[in-house]
Parts: structure tokens; C-alpha cells; sequence
């Protein structure tokens, strides 16, 4: 929820230092988790740490301003995908952590890295040039954010509370009109947060629209795989794989390598076949691994194939992402513009799981020691509902969103590097 606000922050006052102030911020959330005396600070710890999520938009938002064009697309593309290298050790990494310190050393690893981060970020990359003088509209950001706070409320507890009960019902009504507000004000002040007509142009609204569908799905992915693995194939009967966590990286691993690769893939072909193009292909494989895994999740190459077109399906759409947001978005309000969109797919991939396993539970029955079992069926349903996602998000990409190829590329992206002052006046 702070994505929109330390955009337009990072378009006034420059994206690197934005940058370096979220990760000094969830450094110190991450400290607190560490040494905390007690839950309260336990949890306000976690609440710092997530300022770090704003830097993902941030870093190719600033590589559009001060990378040379020739090397922008790769940069950009294996920006996002390039977290794959991390997830093939992060079972054992993990494992070891909690192991040797408890939950106090995976928080303490934060505090590690983030420190090591920051002065590296200062020393290697320079900051944007660009600026735009402009106000903060607080009040625009307290409804955005209140508004989406009060309806993944109604999310995370609707399975509690009831999905048609006063409490769920009211959140939802609640939110709705607080992001309300937001859009009206956004339509209507003089200097918005967000300018929303800027999502009625087409490439700027396809990268929202299959952004979303693309984190939604993989979302939905990220939990029926483990599950069908993990499940001793004595409880599942006709499934299960009865891996445990470490073993489970035979999957996960390959896959977190096959989005790498992709993401590469998207870098270099990104200015030939566009963005948008490159996008529709990693819907399509997000598509047939959402059936494979519905429908073929015997065995441990069945779940494999599903994992391969997971990763395969998400290192298209991740590397797609930046270059459809800064060909899309004008370059005084790429941070901004960037922020909103990331608002949008982290908070539907927040939404799409609640909604698995709402599906998933009319499926469920419970061992005599309280270990809740899903069915073929549930698993059938559950891949069936990811692929209906993509299958939605790809069919509005190739009709009403679809854009010309010059569209989404950075092939027209200046190279905003600034010349050196021999060669300004040589020219003069």
C-alpha cells in the first residue's frame, strides 16, 4: 500500500534515494524482528520490513532514467527474474537458519543483506536526473491505503467470519467506498497521488491487467504444487508425492532456474517481439501448467512438467512487466505509474490464493489426528480456477488491450545517461 505513495515521493525527489530510504526502513523493521522482547515488536518489526517491497518497481524505474538504452531491456527483465537464482537455495538456506537461531536468524539474514545492500546501491548506481516538482497528496494515499487495508481484511478473515456475514460484507462495503473517494479525488485534485486517466491509455492498462492475472496465477501456483508434493501419497490415495520441504527443492529448483532463464529470454527479445508479445506467450504457459496440474499430478515428472511451465509462464510475465510500464508510462510519472501497478498484482496475488482455498475446503476432509486432506477433485478445481484466471487475462490481452508491437518496447527510450561537457560543447 505504500507503493503508489513512495512512487510519486521517488518521482520528486529522485528514485535511488527512495530507494536507500525503504531499505534503511525495513533494515530497522528487520533489527527489531531480531532482538524483539515481545510479539507487539515482533510485529511492528515485520510492518518496517515491508518497506522494502517498493524498491522492486524502483530499481527498473531507475535503470529507465540512467542505464544506456543497449542494455536496458536485459537489465530491466532479469531485475524481476532474477530472484530465481535465490529460490533454488532458499529450502536448504532457510533450513539451516531456523536450525542453528530460530525464527531470529532468518530476520537476522535480512538485516545482513539490506546492510550490505544499501552502500553498494550508493557506490554503483547513480541517481535519476529527473525531477518533478510537485505536492504529496497525503489525503489521496490515506484513503488508497486504508481502502485496500480494510478490504484484504474482509479477505483474509471472510473464511472466519462468514463470506455473507455483517463483518465480511461491511469491509468489503467499507473499502469500496474509501477507494471511491480515492478515485474521485484522484479525478478531481489538482496534483493526485495518482493520475488514474493515465490507465486509460492501452499499454499502461494491459500491463496492469496481465501483471495481475500473471502474480494471481502463480500465486495459485505456489500453493497447489507444494501441496500435492509434499502429501504422502497414504493420505492422498490417488496423489501425493510424500516429499518433505528439502526434497521438494528437486522441483522447486528447477523451476526458480527456468524463470532465470526466461527472464533472459525476455531481455533479449524484448525490443523484436515486444513486451506485450512475450507476455501473451507466458500467460499461455501459465495456462497449461494450471491444467497439467489439475489434471496430471500423479508422479513426480507430472508434477515436474507443471513446475517447468510455472517457471517457464512467470519468467515471461515478470521480464515483460517493466518493459510494458516504462514504453507505457511517460517518464515523469514512471514511478508513480509503476507503483499503482504493483499496487494492483500484489494485492490480487494476495486476494487469489483466500480464493483456492475456499474452493480447495469443499474438497477437505480430516484425519482422526487433525491433518486436513485435500481430493483429486479439489486439486482438479483448484488448477481449473488458475487456469480460468489466465485464460481470462489472456483473452483481454489479444482483444480489447491488445497494442502495436512499437508499443512495448524500449527500442524509442532515450538513453537518458548525460553527455559528458567536452562533447556539449565541441557540438555548440
Amino acid at each position: 500500500m505504500l507503493c503508489p505513495l513512495v512512487g510519486k515521493l521517488a518521482d520528486i525527489h529522485g528514485k535511488r534515494r527512495m530507494m536507500v530510504v525503504c531499505l534503511l526502513v525495513s533494515l530497522a523493521g528487520a533489527f527489531a524482528a531480531t532482538v524483539a522482547p515481545a510479539f507487539w515488536v515482533l510485529v511492528l518489526g515485520r510492518l518496517l520490513q515491508g518497506a522494502v517491497l517498493p524498491t522492486m518497481f524502483l530499481t527498473y524505474s531507475l535503470m529507465r532514467d540512467v542505464y544506456p538504452r543497449s542494455i536496458l531491456p536485459l537489465a530491466t527483465a532479469v531485475s524481476m527474474t532474477g530472484i530465481g537464482v535465490f529460490s533454488v537455495g532458499t529450502p536448504f538456506l532457510i533450513g539451516w537458519l531456523i536450525d542453528t537461531w530460530g525464527f531470529r536468524g532468518l530476520f537476522a539474514f535480512d538485516v545482513a543483506w539490506m546492510a550490505i545492500l544499501t552502500p553498494l546501491l550508493l557506490l554503483t548506481t547513480p541517481e535519476s536526473p529527473l525531477r518533478v516538482p510537485s505536492r504529496v497528496d497525503f489525503a489521496g494515499a490515506g484513503l488508497l491505503g486504508s481502502g485496500l487495508g480494510v478490504v484484504l481484511v474482509g479477505v483474509s478473515f471472510g473464511s472466519t467470519w462468514g463470506w455473507v456475514s455483517a463483518s465480511t460484507l461491511g469491509a468489503f462495503a467499507a473499502g469500496a467506498l474509501l477507494l471511491t473517494g480515492f478515485a474521485v479525488r484522484s479525478l478531481t485534485f489538482s496534483a493526485p497521488l495518482v493520475d488514474l486517466r493515465i490507465f486509460t491509455r492501452r499499454p499502461i492498462l494491459l500491463a496492469a491487467v496481465t501483471a495481475a492475472t500473471a502474480y494471481g496465477a502463480t500465486a495459485v501456483s505456489a500453493s497447489i504444487a507444494p501441496l500435492v508434493a509434499l502429501t504422502p501419497r497414504a493420505l492422498g490415495g490417488d496423489y501425493g508425492l510424500g516429499m518433505t520441504a528439502t526434497e521438494y527443492a528437486a522441483i522447486s529448483a528447477p523451476q526458480a532456474l527456468t524463470m532465470v532463464v526466461m527472464g533472459v529470454v525476455v531481455g533479449r527479445l524484448l525490443n523484436r517481439a515486444g513486451g506485450a508479445t512475450l507476455m501473451k506467450i507466458g500467460l499461455g504457459c501459465l495456462l497449461l501448467g494450471g491444467l497439467q496440474i489439475a489434471f496430471n499430478h500423479d508422479t513426480f515428472v507430472q508434477v515436474l512438467i507443471a513446475a517447468l511451465l510455472f517457471g517457464a509462464g512467470s519468467g515471461l510475465c515478470y521480464g515483460s512487466i517493466p518493459g510494458l510500464v516504462i514504453a507505457g508510462a511517460p517518464a515523469d510519472k514512471q514511478g508513480s505509474i509503476a507503483g499503482m501497478v504493483q499496487v494492483g498484482y500484489s494485492g490480487f496475488s494476495s486476494v487469489t490464493p483466500v480464493v483456492l482455498f475456499v474452493i480447495l475446503a469443499q474438497f477437505a476432509t480430516r484425519t482422526p489426528d487433525g491433518l486436513v486432506v485435500y481430493s483429486t477433485a479439489g486439486f482438479q478445481a483448484g488448477g481449473l480456477f488458475m487456469a480460468g484466471l489466465v485464460l481470462a487475462g489472456l483473452l483481454l490481452a489479444v482483444t480489447v488491450l491488445r497494442t502495436r508491437r512499437q508499443d512495448s518496447t524500449l527500442a524509442a527510450v532515450p538513453d537518458t545517461l548525460p553527455e559528458p561537457p567536452a562533447t556539449t560543447t565541441a557540438a555548440s
